[in-house]
This record gives structure tokens, sequence and C-alpha cells, in this order.
């Protein structure tokens, strides 16, 4: 072993040597349900400037650049992120536009019908533009992934007291040498990328500047070939020292050989300020490796096994015994090519190199201790070596034999791709175990290019950012937009109605008991009287009991049981007749109206009301803890003593047509079915709505009003009193209005964001 892997070895810097982040941009074309090249402007319902950091355009108006932010020590969650985004910008695409899954683009049409990103900064557009002018535009529709990788500082730092104990050199420097020395490595070694990862075999002959350019059989990675991002020989490049870096690049922009920077295509970039000269002063942060083709066959065009190969193979090129110079440099870019453009069908002609890379890497992994999932995932890879026919070109080539079946094949994946994004469109794939008001929302910010971050999962905390705007929101819309004591107010129901009341507005007389016992005593008062039993501070509904036509003692006293669980003091409450509906008001006005229909089931006239829960249970809309539209019906107490009033009972079979109510309240979170009204509800409602809120000093809230008929409006004289509130809530449930049962639902999601962030232009779809 030499110094640095027996430093490496050492138990502490093992496992910060294996804390690294990772981020991963992957580029895709939209195509059409045809399999051409989409021609529509990038869709309106994404953000399309550059403030939005999830989902960007590469160099043609057709081509995503989907990018995750980085991601310490977690493949997984990194692949979340992917699926994510994905999921995201799927569901906003336009005109059944899909992402073509490979590397090489699609059919492309002529040249003057490719549309280059029409993008906000001015420069960015003229540097595309110089693009076609250099090297034409069909060039520029290849796709990739790029890796952006950091080592642990701690580590590096570590290593750098170790090495240099008296500090004759400053960290920043020692830090910029150590990744110019993994940069030089991997260039020498990229070709090992190119022969596991390579999947760029074919492209139709649109593709092709001349016909000379053809390949007659497949190649390993046409992407990375003689016809991929090469510059012209007259660019020079040096990675010896960054100075000399530095230097070579800006002589190439100052003579005219390169038109900036960013046209220098390496294969790894130096990354840490956006001019290699600004790099000397602020050194080099992290590296970018750009050489991995899109693996078409996985949904997000790549794996967490290929993650976690890229990631312990440039932890390996650390490990490695050797600095390459710049001959060794250009001899890698030279293996690479020829691997590229090497048979798939075919062992690699530097397979022995391969195989004692491979030998390497499993040397390291035992010496550092790595996971067994790790070594598991990494042999999956490094079979590869061993066996050519394992390869993803080879396996493309083995499945679709000519550049139809593989145009086709792209097509096909394109459509289950698009579909499973498309089943479940109220989940956000990576994070379906939070909340699904919660998920909601962060799809909206990737959608529109906000930056959140989970603060506390379990607890649905998420801080969002733009630019130097930060907000932190609680389970959807609990922000610093309403006060602290305002959350009591409204979790009080007896507080709420007294305020409200106090303000003019109908709202049912309760009376409030401490005790189970004192609400025994007092039962009597309640006997046959339309009554309401529920908790003091409740919400979604739980632990409350409707009594539309009255009840016996021995009926009541259940419910009081129920309630009293769910808190010290229950409240006894007119009921105040007609139909309920939930009013979404934001910011003083009312964004949304929802019918909320308690928990049934109709019958057929052989099922029994178990039987028949059982089977509405099975609708894909419907599960548990906030995270479908809809809510499980259960079958527990509150719903035994639901149908009891009806005259049944969980095994009571319901005649055929027979609609029968398990709950009496009406919310989502207790079974209950949605329909969205926002458009056919009278205006005076709404208008009510927002006064009540006013009233109640509330930014957010969901109110349920009693409406006699909501296509009459709104009566307040005292003897013809048509509504009346019966509840606030302050974390209104979202999702059933963005997914209702019926009707066109409200993205109130995205009001929230625009809420928050009123510097952010939002399209005015946004709400559709």
């Amino acid at each position: 072993m030499n110094q640095l892997q027996k430093f490496i070895t050492d138990a502490k810097m093992s496992q910060l040597f294996q804390q690294y982040s990772i981020g991963v941009e992957k580029e895709g074309h939209r195509i059409n349900p045809d399999g051409s090249l989409a021609q529509t402007p990038h869709p309106p319902r994404v953000d399309g400037s550059s403030q939005n950091v999830y989902i960007q355009r590469d160099f043609a108006e057709s081509q995503l650049e989907l990018v995750t932010p980085p991601i310490t020590n977690n493949h997984q969650v990194v692949m979340d992120w992917l699926r994510a985004i994905h999921e995201v910008t799927n569901r906003a695409l336009d005109n059944d536009e899909m992402i073509w899954p490979y590397s090489m683009p699609p059919v492309l049409p002529a040249d003057d019908q490719i549309r280059v990103a029409a993008l906000d900064d001015p420069e960015a557009v003229d540097y595309r533009e110089y693009l076609v002018g250099a090297y034409g535009k069909k060039l520029q529709m290849i796709s990739g992934i790029h890796f952006n990788f950091e080592l642990n500082d701690d580590f590096i730092h570590a290593y750098y007291q170790a090495q240099d104990p008296d500090q004759a050199r400053d960290y920043k420097s020692f830090k910029s040498e150590f990744y110019l020395a993994l940069a030089r490595k991997f260039l020498r070694y990229q070709w090992v990328v190119i022969y596991l990862f390579g999947a760029s075999p074919y492209a139709h002959d649109s593709f092709y500047q001349q016909a000379s350019d053809r390949f007659d059989r497949p190649a390993r990675s046409l992407r990375n070939s003689h016809l991929g991002y090469i510059n012209k020989a007259d660019v020079d490049f040096n990675y010896d020292n960054l100075i000399d870096y530095a230097e070579t690049l800006a002589a190439n922009v100052a003579d005219g050989r390169l038109y900036a920077e960013k046209e220098f295509y390496s294969n790894v970039r130096l990354r840490g300020a956006n001019q290699a000269q600004d790099l000397l002063e602020k050194g080099i942060r992290y590296l970018e490796f750009r050489n991995m083709d899109i693996q078409g066959d996985q949904a997000y065009g790549l794996s967490e096994s290929d993650i976690a190969f890229m990631a312990y193979f440039i932890l390996y090129l650390v490990w490695l015994d050797e600095d390459p110079d710049m001959d060794a440099v250009k001899l890698g870019i030279d293996l690479k090519t020829q691997v590229a453009e090497e048979d798939p069908r075919q062992e690699t002609a530097l397979k022995e190199e391969g195989l004692a890379i491979a030998q390497g890497m499993r040397q390291m992994l035992a010496a550092i201790a790595a996971p067994d999932q790790i070594k598991d995932q990494l042999e999956r890879v490094l079979a590869r070596f061993e066996d050519h026919q394992l390869t993803p070109a080879a396996q493309i080539v083995a499945k679709y034999p000519d550049v139809e079946a593989w145009l086709q094949s792209g097509l096909d994946l394109a459509k289950v791709a698009h579909q499973d994004a498309l089943a479940r469109p109220y989940e956000l794939g990576g994070f379906a175990d939070m909340e699904l008001s919660t998920q909601i929302i962060l799809a909206d910010a990737i959608q529109y290019g906000i930056r959140f971050e989970i603060m506390d999962r379990d607890d649905q905390l998420v801080r969002f950012k733009l630019a130097d705007h930060i907000e932190y929101v609680k389970n959807g819309n609990i922000t610093s937009k309403d006060s602290y004591v305002t959350h009591y107010l409204l979790e009080n129901k007896e507080v709420t109605k007294q305020i409200l009341a106090e303000a003019g507005f109908p709202v049912p007389h309760s009376d409030a008991y401490q005790s189970l016992e004192a609400a025994k005593a007092a039962i009597a008062l309640y006997e046959d009287r339309p009554i309401v039993v529920k908790p003091k501070s409740t919400n979604m509904g739980i632990g409350i009991s409707v009594f539309k036509q009255g009840a016996r003692a021995d009926q009541l006293l259940p419910a009081l049981e129920e309630a009293f669980k769910e808190d010290t003091s229950v409240m006894l409450e007119d009921y105040l007749p007609g139909t309920e509906y939930r009013f979404f008001v934001l910011d003083g006005k009312c964004l949304a109206v929802l019918l909320r229909i308690p928990a049934n089931v109709v019958g057929d006239g052989q099922s029994s009301v178990r039987q028949l829960v059982a089977e509405k249970n099975q609708s894909p809309l419907r599960g548990h803890d906030h995270r479908t539209p809809l809510e499980f019906i259960q079958l527990g107490n509150l719903e035994a003593i639901t149908l009891n009033q009806q005259g049944y009972d969980f095994d009571s079979v319901i005649p055929a047509g027979d609609r029968v109510y398990l709950r009496d309240n009406s919310n989502i979170s207790t079974g209950g079915d949605s329909v969205d009204v926002t458009d056919r509800i009278h205006p005076t409602y709404k208008q009510i709505a927002e006064e009540m809120a006013r009233a109640l000093d509330v930014q957010i809230t969901g109110l349920d009003i009693m409406i006699d008929d909501l296509e009459q409006p709104a009566n307040s004289q005292p003897d013809q009193v048509n509504y009346g509130l019966i509840e606030a809530n302050f974390n209104p449930m979202m999702m059933m209005h963005v997914y209702p049962a019926q009707g066109p639902g409200v993205r109130v999601t995205t009001a929230v964001l625009a809420y928050l962030f009123p510097e952010k232009e939002f399209p005015d779809s946004a709400l559709k």
C-alpha cells in the first residue's frame, strides 16, 4: 500500500472516504407520439427560466436537462430525485409528448426545423448559435448523463494535515491539486465507463452530416466516438497544474480556437468557478464527469447500481497508486475513442486492463470495508469485463438488430415511462412516504424551479428557497404567514365559533364538557334532537359523530366515548341542516370549493356492507395517511354507530341501488367522496368565506359551511339564513381540491407557492 491507501484504510478515514456527494444531470429530447422530434416550445407548464434548478434545456428547445441536487452518501435518494423530476416533467408535457430514452437522438428533421433553445439569457442563445455554425446542429442533439462528484471535505483536509503537517502549502491549493490528479486519472481510464455503460450503438441516417460518417456496424458508443463531442485539433489543454490549465483554456478563447471555455469538450470538468482563471482564486470544489450514455432500459436513464459503480470507480481512481502525466491523459483520450468505436458484439481490446481494474476495485472495497450491498451492486457491473455480451451496447444490439428496431424500442420505452408517470398523477415518486398535500407542493416546486430541502421527513417540514428568499412550510400549508396563536384559535372549535358569531356570522349553538361523566349527566338534554358530537380541538373529522334525526341516550353515549378519546373537552353542537361544503381561502381569496359526500356504499342486493366497503376501497384513489386523494373507508365504532341509525350493521345486505352512509361527517379523511363545485357555487358564498377568514385573521384556512342550495345567493336575514359555519381548519387538506373524485379540480398547492414567493412569475394556467 502507498501512503494514501494506508491513510484511507484507517477505520475513521475509510468512512469519510465513502461519504461523498453526488448529483446527476440527465438530458433527453421531447418526442411526439409517433417518435418524431417534438418541435413545440418548452412546455408552458414548466418554468423555462434560468432560475429553474431542476428542469432546464440544453442545446435544443426539445432537449430537456433534468438535474438532481447534490446528495451525500445515499444512492437511493439520488434515484428518488431522478424519479420525481422525471415524473413531474412527464406530467407537464403537452400534446402527448414523451421523453426519448437514448443518448443518440430520434429521427431528426431538417436542420432548419431543429429549434435552438429559446432561453432567457441572450449570451446563452448566442453561444448556441455559434455552436450551430462551428459544429452543425446534429452533433448538439446527442444527449447523455453527467455526474457531479465531491469528496468529503473533512477527508481531504485530514489527508492534507497528514501530508503537510507544517502546512507549507495552503489547503485550497492542496485540494485543487488533489482533484486535478483525480481528473488526470479519470481521463486516462475513462474508457472503462464507455465500455461498461456505452449504450449508443446506433444512429438514424438523419443524424449523420455526410454519408461517409456512417458506421457499417454497431458501435459501443457513437456518443463517445469521433462523431461525438470532440474539439478541433488546434484546441490545446493541460491538466499538469491548475495555472497551466487556466492559461491554456484562456489562450484558446483569446486566439479564437474556442468561443468560450465551456466549448472545451472534456469528459471531466473542474468545478468551483464559472471561469478557469477564477479557479486559481477559489479552488476546485468538485468534478463533473460527462461520458456516461443514457441507459435506455432504465426508466430514469440509469440504475442505483450504475450510480454506485460510478461513485466507487471514482474512489478507486483516488485510491490508485499512479499519477498520469499528459502523455497518459492523451493516451486515455485515444483509448476512449477506440473503445467507443469497437463492435459491442466482440471483446474489447482492453479486456486485460479491465480485469486488472476490476480486481483492484475488489481489493479496495475489501480494504475500506465497503457495505455488502455496494459490493453486490458493483459485481453486477464488473461482470461485464468477463463477458462483453453483458454490456449495454451488446444487449441493445442483441435485442434490436437494426436501426429501425432500435428506434421502435425507444418509442416503446418512452411510452411505458410516460404511462407509469401518469398512472398515479397525485403521487411523487421518491417522496411517496410523505403526506399527499406535501408531495403535491413538492412536485409544484420542481415544476416551477423552487429549491427545497426536507428538514424533517416525519414532521413534513420543508424549506423552500428562491434566490435568497427562504420559506418554511409544514404539512403543505402551515407557514409563517399565519401567527402561532392563529393555529390554536382555529383548533379550538368553540373559540372559532365565538369569534365568528361576534363578527355577525351564523354559527350553531354548542355546549362543551370537560369529562365524560359531566356529558353523561347532561345527556338527556340532547336526546331526540339533531346534534353533532365532536372533540373541541379536532381536525380532519376525527372523533366526530352526527345525528341528523336526533338520537337516544344509548346512541349518544358511544359517540361521546369516541370523542373523548381524541380530546379532554367535547362539544355537543346543534346540527345545521343543508349540505356541507369546504371553502379553501388563501390570502383573502376563496380559490376552491368542494362538496364532500360522507363515506358511503351503494347496494347491489347481494353484498354485505363489509364486502361493499372492501370493493370500494380497491380504488387506486383510496389509501391511508393522506397519501392518496381519497381515504379508505373504515369499519370502526363510529361507522357502526352511523349504520345503526339507518337500521344496518356491517353484515347487512343492502338493496340494489340504495345508498347507505358509514359516516355522517363528510371529511375526505374519514372515507368521504369529493366533488369540485368551485365554478358552480353562487359567488356570494365565496365572498362570505373570504370575510370569515378576515374575521379570524387567518391567511390559509379551510372553512366548512352548511348551505341550503349552492345555486341560490346567501341570505343573512335573521329569519331567512340559509348557511352557517360549522368548522374552520388551520391546516386544510389540499389534495382533495387538486384531485377531486369528480370535477376539474384547482391546483391550490401552486397558489400557496405563488403566495409565499410573490416575486416569482407563475403562468395563468398554474392553478389548473
